[in-house]
């Protein structure tokens, strides 16, 4: 390494510094101070030490001094600005490597107390998180004023008219296309905007992705790794949907990232002790700026989640709602969400279950079974699904083509908290069918309960539903869409024969 290169200023140590009202002796007394009262230890910090390593004289300070600059700034080591030198290596030693000894540590190493700290304040936001989430949602809305629906302020749900068409679409007009080819989106979040939200996993290193803090910190009950399809493109006026793939770690290093940074900065306690939620604001949300628009596709990876509003038909219509229990998912906890919902993935990795299951009726299908029948989760193993040979998928099949069972799709909304997206579809089901299809069904499953009864499907019902303050964004939009054409949902004369909705790619 040249001189000059060693030479380069450190100016992220400068930047910490100076952010933090320090002159170069301030800085010497607080390390001193702080090794003396936590350490018992006298170390030699004078301004010449700062000045050395601010001017890069210094480039890789000892152990023990990265250690309190990371503990006085409240950052990660690596993240002082400090170069590790690379060391010179001989000829000998750049051909034929020596091979490393063979060593077994013998007890875990002791979490630092700084990295404790940290940890505990992000579980501490976590869990407020989760028990806030309608209510950050709702004040999230306001960062996107020119998104909000008529009839849906302050909900949580934000779309845009290219996403929404005008009336229900039923889903057999719906074609879907997987494109192997989507170009990977621009952002992930691990980028340095998600740093401030993503905890200290040792003294040097912050978790690199915020679901390594979920599954360490954190895990819910159901936290696994999936495959799930992308959505990268959507036109209503044909209409199509076009998806790519991503993993569902993708989507939670995203949204819960959005939602860690935001309650980070809007949630506080008053001298009561009780939460306080002031105005909106994005001037500290540096990751949410980084995303900017919520509707580019190419920004971000948006997994779309499949809600569906059950409605039992008849005479007098009603509906079935989910409470969702935040011990044990990882989104959505805490809040009234329709039943079923589910991401859009396949039952399997095998390459026939992924073109069996592009079908957001096969999706929707299966979250039937799960969440109201209580099959077992089609958690990505096994076997293709026989969905022609299996109930309750063969009854499904079969009421969908005689009519008794209609599905629309009224849209795709997105929660302003987490930017995570929700495609609406409602399914109206005659009542015999639906007491014949879902006589056994459940009052709790693997991620809340079930109430005992439906909802009346009338307009003082839903008013309640949406003062309670608990329905989830999407919850709220399949609702008041649903209502809002009831008309065409609810009209019985036009239960037809259809066709059958597995696949439907184009």
């Amino acid at each position: 390494m040249s001189r000059d290169e060693a030479r380069l200023p450190n100016t992220v140590l400068i930047g910490l510094r100076e952010r933090a009202g320090l002159s170069q002796q301030d800085l010497a007394d607080e390390l001193t101070n702080l090794a003396a009262t936590r350490y018992g230890k006298y170390p030699q910090i004078t301004r010449k030490t700062i000045g050395r390593w601010e001017r890069g004289e210094v480039l890789w300070p000892q152990p023990f001094y990265r250690r309190l600059l990371a503990q006085l700034f409240d950052c990660a080591a690596d993240e002082l600005g400090f170069r590790r030198p690379r060391p010179v290596q001989s000829e000998h030693e750049q051909t034929v490597p020596m091979a490393a000894p063979l060593t077994f540590a013998t007890t875990p190493a002791a979490t630092e107390p700084h990295v404790e700290r940290d940890q505990d304040e992000w579980r501490q936001i976590r869990s407020a998180l989760d028990r806030h989430r309608r209510d950050l949602a709702v004040l999230a809305e306001s960062l996107y004023r020119d998104h909000r629906l008529p009839g849906l302020e302050n909900t949580g749900v934000i779309s845009s008219p290219g996403w929404l068409p005008a009336e229900p679409v039923p889903l057999d007009e719906i074609t879907l296309a997987l494109d192997s080819a989507t170009a990977e989106p621009a952002i992930t979040g691990g980028e340095p905007e998600s740093a401030p939200v993503r905890p200290l996993a040792s003294i040097d290193t912050r978790y690199r992705c915020y679901h390594d803090a979920i599954r360490d910190l954190a895990a819910p009950r159901l936290f696994e790794n999936r495959l799930c399809f992308r959505l990268v493109g959507l036109d209503w006026t044909k209409p199509h949907m076009r998806f790519g793939q991503m993993s569902f770690f993708d989507a939670m290093d995203t949204n819960e990232t959005l939602a860690h940074e935001f309650a980070a900065h809007h949630l506080a306690i008053d001298s009561g002790g009780e939460t306080v939620l002031p105005r909106a604001s994005q001037r500290r949300l540096a990751f949410r700026k980084l995303i900017a628009d919520p509707f580019d596709f190419s920004r971000r990876p948006l997994m779309g989640a499949i809600g569906t509003l059950t409605i039992r038909g008849g005479e007098c219509p009603s509906v079935v709602l989910h409470q969702r229990d935040s011990a044990r998912v990882a989104g959505g906890g805490g809040m009234v969400h329709l039943l079923p919902a589910g991401i859009f993935q396949p039952s399997s990795v095998i390459p026939a279950a992924i073109t069996a299951d592009f079908s957001i009726w096969r999706n929707i299908q299966r979250e039937y079974a799960e969440e109201l029948l209580n099959h077992g989760e089609y958690d990505g193993s096994g076997r293709p699904i026989r969905y022609h040979e299996l109930e309750p998928f063969t009854s499904l099949d079969n009421a969908v083509r005689d009519g008794r069972i209609r599905v629309f799709c009224l849209g795709i909304t997105l929660d302003a908290l987490t930017l995570a997206g929700d495609i609406l579809t409602v399914a109206v089901i005659a009542p015999d069918t639906y007491d014949e299809v879902f006589t056994k069904a459940v009052e709790t499953n693997s991620e809340g309960s079930v109430p005992t009864r439906a909802f009346p499907f009338e307009e003082n019902t839903l008013t309640r539903l949406r003062e309670s303050k608990r329905l989830s964004p999407g919850a709220a939009a399949a609702l008041h869409f649903a209502w809002t054409h009831r008309k065409l949902l609810l009209d019985q004369g036009a239960a037809r024969p259809r066709p059958a909705l597995g696949v439907v790619s184009a």
